[in-house]
């Protein structure tokens, strides 16, 4: 069998890393033989999942064999992925993001429009007439339920809500509140995270034309964690800044319960330009992005508009 790695990006969330280890399965049905890795340590959601449903996690790893053939999963862009991005040999891709990805030959490549990249191997599955077991329906559940925040996310697609219907008979759940509140209470609980941390939870460094951006996003069921904590994050912003040579750094609070976003920026000129883009003030280092909960569809693709 022709070996192959199978890799999410940085700062793993549960979609990226859960879908990492369906693809391997769903690989392994096409005679690879795929091992799942990770790029960081698992936020607590997604620890949550695999002990109570007993999954092996992934290695950790900065970079990948070189020799050994690789599929890209939930992202494809080299300032997301691997250190040695530029060296490998990529010939699976599977996302549900924008595309900024460049390669030398042909791949296999599934790339849709909906929440989350476990809805799209939902589709690769039932169109090779691979069966869904109960695990794996679990699984392909917690990344739609973790991406979409219980459908509260504007990237949710009417076809995930199908998916989400079918997958929840697969999986035996009877309430996808009853699911779903457990994985987001496991991912609020981060009152002893170092804070450098908390704000690289769930952090991704977007290029928008010349400026790099780092934007990180923490749903959670008490923004408290991560509000009550401030100063010591815009200490934190500073360092980041330097040391990523970012242009501008930003760490949207989200408060899945209320569906609100209350954004911390870094300095005057950071706070400028958020202001500018979302037509809202910035006081003492915050601004409320009211129901922005969505960093791709809502944050990220505005930063794209303004900074082209």
């Amino acid at each position: 069998m022709t070996k192959i790695s199978v890799v999410g990006h940085q700062n793993p969330d549960t979609d990226c890393t859960l879908s990492a280890i369906i693809m391997c399965e769903y690989l392994w049905h096409k005679w690879y033989s795929a091992t799942p890795y990770i790029l960081w340590w698992l936020n607590k959601e997604t620890e949550y999942l695999l002990e109570k449903y007993d999954i092996d996690c992934p290695k950790q790893t900065e970079e990948l064999d070189t020799d050994i053939q690789v599929c890209l999963v939930d992202h494809n862009e080299s300032s997301q992925s691997v250190k040695n991005f530029s060296d490998l040999n990529v010939t699976w891709l599977v996302d549900h993001h924008k595309m900024k990805f460049e390669t030398e030959s042909p791949l296999y490549i599934r790339v849709e429009p909906i929440c989350s990249t476990a809805s799209v191997l939902y589709k690769m599955f039932r169109e090779s007439s691979i069966e869904i077991s109960q695990k794996t329906a679990i699984l392909m559940l917690a990344c739609i339920m973790s991406d979409s925040l219980m459908w509260k996310s504007p990237t949710t697609a009417e076809e995930d809500k199908k998916i989400t219907r079918e997958l929840q008979k697969i999986a035996w759940v009877q309430t996808l509140e009853d699911f779903a509140m457990p994985m987001f209470e496991a991912k609020s609980d981060l009152w002893d995270m170092p804070v450098n941390d908390l704000i690289q939870y769930d952090y991704k460094i977007f290029e928008f034309g010349a400026k790099r951006v780092g934007i990180g996003s923490l749903e959670t069921t008490n923004p408290s964690y991560g509000l009550g904590r401030k100063q010591e994050i815009l200490v934190w912003f500073e360092s980041l800044k330097q040391s990523q040579n970012l242009d501008m750094i930003i760490l949207c609070v989200v408060d899945i319960i209320n569906e609100k976003n209350t954004t911390i920026v870094s300095d005057w000129s950071d706070a400028e330009h958020l202001s500018n883009i979302f037509d809202v003030p910035v006081n003492n280092n915050l601004a409320n992005l009211w129901n922005r909960v969505s960093r791709k569809k809502q944050i990220a693709n505005e930063f794209a508009v303004y900074f082209k």
